[in-house]
């Protein structure tokens, strides 16, 4: 009975795999997908038509995907694939049918995901394939696509050269009349496409390339049937390389060509293409509108965008069309109106960012976005709504350290109400918390996370659970005074004082992003260079230098405008305290420094310290998780002290650091019997992350590895090895009270994502720890020693101590900023 139950049921997987695959019809395509997985419920994979039955699965759930966009659907159709390439012996035709399909699974995953895992899969399952058949035109049409992928990813020429070879060998193979023909012809013609624009401007930047690749695509559509998801996909692709010619040309004539062919693209209902289209015809009737000045033109644009933003697809899709709708109205003038296209676009950062990806695919990612949230913060202010320019900029920054802070959020009213649920959100967070190597249980966890969240929401009283925070929860930040979210966009510059009783726009109309980009890298050039000893003269005035122009545009405008227009010192009263939370490329200035500090300015008050003491906070919400109440600690707090003075053994070209064992000395001088010391061969990676687990104050007197390009590696050079930002995140140590990096760089994020604050004094502060010290330059070897015991000798008030002491530094090295200026406190 179970072998006729078994026949029956392989029979009619049989039938309607074949409709499936071959109607046309996406409904058909649900009902193979429940008999195939019948089917292998009841076929083991030693039986005949075992492996037929998860091969046949595979292919329609990869089909299934490119109609719903259902990522657990192809998630198993790469496990099954995966499966199959391992038990079956090299050499066997399913063994190599296992191979191409996991290639177009796992290329189908990258386009929609964009993790680079999933693109070296489908590349190494693709060249193992072709070891047996090194003709195959068909594969070798789809690995010149993943190299050409690999070339966008990583912009290495090699890549793209091998694209274009391996394409014109598959076009070559490939009979005139067999029906890949057409995707090596495309394949080739969007590698060509893309070789153009590499060279265009340059001494190569010639046509050839573009007007080949033209004729490529068009040679595919006259060989696909048209509303095929492969013809509206070459057609999308020409319709870009008719704009491509338009910009190289000038000729309307070829934009008006790219829109026609994208309406004609998008008015097929592709559900892995929809939002591409909509995009690509968006961006042109945006190109027309500023070529002819057509109104018409941008509004229809503007309703594309936001239609493609709304369909479904990959989000990064999705984001760059809202993305465009905001940025076109404001770069046409019309910044007020753009504010719900902002809104719609930083709504989609969770999507692009998604937990599920490992963190150096998000920080990619989140570079599309960079600059956005202060423009979205400029576009609420221009509508006259401060209150939502801060709740935007505050969804659109710091946001990989929000998902830190998710998993870390308080659960005691849903432990009090769910117990159950609280546990399972609390186990899931810690594995989402902690460093995963394998994508695909990263992404079960995601998931997991992700439905449970949903769950929660569902519960009464917890419909707003890890949603964006309001901005009336926002503004308990400034319950120990107000909080300076310095915002600098290309459209406008202000200073947005959060305080008790709302939010105050001061304009700053002398400071432009364009200026504060200048400034920022000369600063940072004459900052290294003192460091280096190279140029002293020159490099310590283009320092002083900037710190008046901030003062000049910037700080003393917010000042005035708080009332801070006098020292304290001189009137006899006490430090009135200023947070400050800059956005873009004023992260990598020292605005806590800002004024006029040479000694032949004379005396007087024109300097951010002798006004206000100053405070750093990368978000909002990272300010009112530090001003948290601290929970209770028996016996007196103890201090960790970590020192590293001679270059560790991984490190041989780090010059020794002898003031960090005279720093660890008087520390330990000054904190007998409350100490724990970790001196050179004593300070490994293990000890350390130990003792930080049992010392809520924590100090470190070491090199740090500074990588602005990828600031994720950014590391604290402990004795066997870095102890990096990744090594933090997994931390949750509790208690934590303060951290000082007496290292150089440990506030200087990178450049690609300024307003991420991905930098080691950030994750000190997100892990737990409600003050940190760090410093936002190379520290001052002779000057870090008395910073650190000033700070060490008041830790519930580490801000003051960081403030007395620079102001101490300051007048008595009045000639050398390095001496005091890259010190800074962050937190409560």
């Amino acid at each position: 009975m179970e072998g006729q139950d078994q026949a029956t049921s392989l029979r009619r997987a049989e039938q309607a795999y074949e409709r499936a695959l071959t109607s046309g019809d996406p409904d058909d395509l649900p009902h193979a997908l429940s008999v195939l997985r019948q089917a292998l419920a009841l076929t083991p994979l030693t039986h005949p038509a075992g492996v037929w039955c998860r091969l046949s699965l595979a292919t329609v759930e990869t089909y299934v995907f490119r109609t719903t966009m259902d990522l657990a659907v192809l998630g198993d159709a790469i496990a099954r694939l995966t499966e199959l390439t391992r038990v079956l012996p090299r050499g066997d035709a399913y063994h190599r049918a296992a191979l191409v399909n996991l290639t177009g699974a796992l290329a189908d995953r990258y386009g929609f995901l964009a993790e680079p895992a999933d693109l070296q899969g489908a590349h190494d399952a693709a060249k193992e394939a072709l070891a047996s058949r090194p003709h195959d035109a068909m594969l070798l049409g789809i690995l010149c696509s993943l190299l050409h992928d690999m070339y966008r990813r990583t912009s290495d020429q090699a890549a793209l050269d091998e694209a274009v070879e391996t394409g014109e060998r598959a076009v070559d193979y490939a009979p005139v009349s067999a029906p890949y023909r057409c995707a090596a012809l495309a394949n080739l013609g969007t590698a060509r496409l893309s070789r153009h624009r590499l060279h265009a401007g340059g001494e190569q930047g010639g046509l050839a390339d573009l007007e080949a690749a033209i004729v490529l695509l068009r040679q595919a559509i006259e060989l696909l049937p048209p509303d095929t998801a492969e013809h509206i996909s070459v057609r999308a692709t020409l319709a870009s390389a008719w704009r491509d010619r338009f910009t190289a040309r000038g000729d309307l004539a070829d934009l008006d060509r790219a829109i026609d062919s994208y309406r004609l693209v998008s008015r097929v209902q592709l559900a892995h293409r929809s939002a591409d289209a909509l995009t690509g015809l968006g961006n042109c009737l945006g190109m027309r509108a500023r070529a002819t000045g057509s109104a018409r033109d941008l509004d229809e644009a503007v309703a594309t965008w936001r239609t493609a933003a709304a369909r479904p697809g990959p989000a990064r899709m999705r984001f760059l069309a809202a993305a465009a709708a905001a940025v076109n109205q404001s770069e046409q003038g019309r910044l007020a109106d753009a504010v719900d296209d902002y809104a719609n676009a930083i709504g989609l950062l969770p999507l692009l960012a998604w937990r599920g990806l490992d963190r150096s695919t998000r920080e990619e990612l989140l570079a599309l976005s960079s600059g956005l949230g202060p423009e979205a913060a400029a576009s609420a202010i221009a509508a006259g709504r401060p209150e939502q320019a801060v709740e935007l900029l505050e969804q659109g920054r710091s946001l990989l350290w929000g998902q830190l802070l998710d998993t870390r959020t308080d659960l005691t009213a849903l432990r009090e109400a769910h117990p159950a649920m609280a546990s399972r959100l609390a186990r899931l967070a810690a594995d989402l918390d902690r460093p995963v190597e394998d994508p695909d249980e990263r992404r079960r966890t995601a998931d997991a996370w992700d439905l449970l969240i949903g769950q929660v929401r569902e519960l009464d009283g917890f419909g707003l659970f890890l949603l964006p925070t309001p901005y009336g929860q926002l503004s308990r930040a400034a319950a120990r005074g107000p909080v300076v979210i310095v915002n600098v966009s290309r459209f406008r510059c202000d200073a947005l004082v959060v305080g008790p009783r709302g939010v105050r726009v001061v304009p700053l109309p002398d400071m432009t992003s364009e200026e504060v980009t200048r400034r920022a890298t000369r600063c940072l050039s004459a900052a290294d260079q003192l460091t280096r000893g190279v140029g002293s003269g020159v490099a310590r005035q283009a320092v002083l230098a900037c710190l008046e122009w901030m003062w000049d545009v910037c700080a003393k405008v917010v000042l005035d405008a708080l009332g801070h227009t006098s020292s304290p010192d001189a009137a006899g009263g006490g430090w009135p305290r200023v947070w400050w939370s800059p956005t873009g490329p004023l992260t990598h200035l020292p605005l806590h420094a800002a004024g006029y500090h040479d000694p032949d300015d004379g005396p007087g008050s024109d300097s951010v310290p002798d006004r206000v003491m100053s405070s750093y906070t990368p978000s909002l919400r990272a300010l009112v998780h530090a001003m948290r109440p601290a929970p209770a600690t028996p016996g007196p707090g103890r201090l960790l002290v970590t020192a590293v003075p001679t270059a560790p053994p991984y490190a041989p070209t780090a010059r020794p650091l002898p003031a960090a064992a005279a720093e660890a000395g008087l520390l330990e001088a000054g904190f007998a019997g409350t100490c724990t010391t970790l001196i050179g061969a004593e300070a490994t990676r293990s000890s350390v992350l130990t003792a930080m687990r049992t010392h809520p104050y924590i100090h470190f007197a070491c090199h740090g590895g500074q990588n602005l390009a990828e600031p994720s590696s950014n590391a604290l050079y402990l004795y066997d090895g870095p102890l990096t930002l990744t090594d933090l995140i997994a931390l949750d140590p509790e208690p934590a009270r303060l951290a000082v990096l007496s290292a150089c760089e440990t506030a200087l994020g990178g450049f690609a994502l300024p307003d991420e604050a991905v930098h080691l004094g950030a994750a000190f502060h997100m892990i737990g720890y409600r003050q940190v010290v760090a410093s936002l330059w190379s520290v001052n070897d002779g000057t870090a020693p008395a910073v650190a015991l000033s700070v060490c000798e008041n830790p519930g008030n580490a801000a003051e101590a960081v403030h007395r002491t620079t102001r101490l530094l300051r007048d008595r090295h009045p000639g050398d900023p390095m001496a005091w200026v890259p010190y800074l406190h962050i937190g409560a």
